[in-house]
């Protein structure tokens, strides 16, 4: 007799380009910021301090420290990057919104019954005001866990919490997020199901290296395609 597939009961959430669009807002905002101290410390304009920035960006990666770069090719004092990444990450985060379909779909989720958990990495306080200027509470997840990012417990560690706090198996929570060697591969290592939000620089950058990762079990281009996914129905990944 075939075993019935595993159920579905909770979903993890990313947050920073997966339930809005950090890299069309609060990354461009930032190096904005930060290319006002750069031009004055290279002695240029601050719309190439800007280009330098993407420029940077674009050759080392995203997940390169760029301004500890920009320090080395200039022969400028080491102190200097930590205070152009600080100029970089404390910025106005006003006026930055979900995607249109985020709330409506977290609401249907809600109904539906799945557990929600929302987990981000950054500066504790950063990340909080984030969610409250999106209007992310209590009311959508029922819980929500930010870790400082490099220095706090691994995604994986959180991850297995979450699971030990809910009584969930790992084939019993979605992940959703848009990055592959964060979220992504902590959810996959513990055989949780994958779904990649393709959207942001990390999933561009995905996009240029995807054969060295084990491929996510799904790609969504919109929030709300959560709700189609037949994973949902409690069919297997492999039944696709």
């Amino acid at each position: 007799m075939q075993k019935n597939p595993p159920k579905i009961r909770a979903i993890i959430f990313d947050l920073d380009d997966t339930l809005y669009d950090c890299s069309g807002t609060l990354v461009l905002r930032g190096r904005r910021q930060a290319a006002g101290k750069i031009a004055r410390l290279i002695n240029c304009s601050e719309e190439e301090a800007y280009s330098l920035q993407l420029e940077m960006d674009e050759k080392f990666g995203v997940n390169t420290n760029i301004y500890e770069k920009i320090v080395t090719l200039y022969n400028l004092p080491s102190t200097y990057a930590q205070e152009l990444l600080e100029e970089f990450v404390h910025i106005d985060i006003s006026g930055i919104t979900v995607f249109p379909d985020v709330m409506d779909t977290l609401i249907q989720l809600k109904v539906r019954g799945y557990r929600m958990v929302l987990v981000t990495s950054g500066d504790k306080e950063i990340q909080r005001k984030k969610i409250d200027v999106l209007g992310l509470n209590n009311r959508y997840f029922d819980d929500i866990v930010i870790t400082r990012r490099n220095k706090d417990q691994s995604k994986k560690a959180c991850f297995q919490e979450i699971m030990k706090r809910y009584d969930l198996q790992p084939e019993e929570v979605i992940c959703v997020g848009d990055k592959i060697d964060d979220e992504l591969a902590a959810s996959k290592s513990l055989g949780m199901v994958t779904l990649m939000f393709e959207h942001g620089r990390h999933y561009k950058a995905y996009l240029k290296v995807q054969d060295k990762y084990t491929k996510p079990d799904y790609f969504i281009k919109h929030i709300k395609d959560i709700l189609e996914l037949r994973i949902l129905n409690n069919l297997q990944v492999n039944q696709l």
